[in-house]
């Protein structure tokens, strides 16, 4: 008969080992999932210009696993910015199968092809994680004509097209429906506004500083500079609450008496037909950056909230949040 102490104590160090491998980084390389790694230049797709949450995104992810050694190939930051991320979609379509490229993923993409600016959206990539959701915010020039966001809500209801917004992208995208959703619950014909794209939320931002709109929907990060040097007003929050710091006398849209909440959501995908390997190689990279001090240091500082995702999660959280997108769309007539 086996003595099955005896055979315990002399597999107890490979158990080690193994149980070692299955926790943390390696989990998903090493127990189950393949090991597949990068075999060639790692390519982060920015469908926006340098300076917005996008890119900064990217930076950081790029710098974390340049820093840990995640992979033992070059990596590259590839800006194909235009057509509200339609652009971006088309490169990334040209490397069907491919497991090396990564594109920096947003609401924008929830929404491009039902305004009829892209051939493609979310339904035609791989879906690799969520990393945070973020919050928006109007920001006005400090002299601006516009008080605050009662004052707004007041001049649009008498002429929707009284007050220029400047935001990253087109009409219909993630940045316009922070605007437009609360606007609409506020009894303002969101169709009439006055819209201007731009290549990045900061553009939009420089834009309003030189007199050439009135407002800027951006992320709120992206004015704590402008408001510390006294050039900018922020009037209007898309939380469910006061975020801390610069916009802690900021109202929210509940507070102004518009029962709305918004938040979007940034992360990773793949092309289509990434895979099942390559999905939980990058997951894991997304998941060990979700723990890392620094990244939460910065989650901080950019005012964003940490709610990392799986790549089945963030499919999941995709369907559910494009439904309500799509009803929203087809409502304010955005559809083509």
């Amino acid at each position: 008969m086996v003595n099955a102490a005896k055979v315990w104590r002399g597999h107890m160090p490979a158990m080690a080992v193994a149980l070692a491998l299955c926790s943390g980084w390696v989990a998903s390389t090493a127990c189950g999932q393949g090991t597949w790694k990068p075999a060639k230049a790692v390519e982060f797709v920015n469908p926006a210009a340098p300076g917005g949450s996008v890119d900064l995104m990217i930076r950081l992810t790029k710098k974390f696993a340049e820093d840990n050694k995640v992979f033992d190939v070059p990596s590259n930051v590839l800006y194909k910015t235009g057509a509200n991320g339609g652009i971006a979609m088309d490169y990334v379509g040209q490397a069907v199968g491919g497991n090396e490229t990564l594109l920096a993923i947003s609401h924008t993409f929830l929404t491009h092809k039902l305004t009829g600016e892209s051939r493609t959206d979310w339904r035609d990539v791989t879906p690799v994680g969520i990393l945070f959701k973020e919050y928006h915010v109007i920001a006005v020039r400090a002299d601006s004509r516009i008080k605050d966001g009662r004052d707004l809500i007041e001049r649009l209801r008498q002429d929707p097209s009284s007050v220029s917004f400047g935001f990253f992208g087109n009409p219909g995208n993630h940045l316009h429906l922070a605007a437009a959703i609360p606007l609409k619950a506020a009894g303002v014909d969101i169709r009439k506004l006055t819209t201007v794209p731009y290549r990045s939320g900061p553009e939009a931002i420089t834009a309003v500083l030189g007199g050439h709109i009135d407002a800027a929907l951006v992320s709120a990060v992206n004015t704590e500079q402008q408001v510390a040097s006294g050039r900018m007003r922020v009037i209007t929050q898309s939380g469910g609450k006061r975020l801390p710091g610069f916009l802690a006398q900021v109202p929210t849209w509940r507070e102004l008496g518009v029962n709305v909440e918004y938040a979007t959501a940034q992360g990773f995908a793949g092309p289509r037909g990434m895979s099942r390997e390559a999905v939980a190689y990058w997951e894991s990279l997304l998941g060990r950056l979700s723990k890392d001090e620094e990244w939460n240091r910065q989650l901080t500082r950019s005012m964003w909230d940490s709610v990392y995702m799986t790549g089945a999660q963030h499919r999941k959280y995709y369907e559910e949040e494009f439904a309500k997108m799509q009803a929203v769309l087809v409502e304010l007539g955005l559809v083509k």
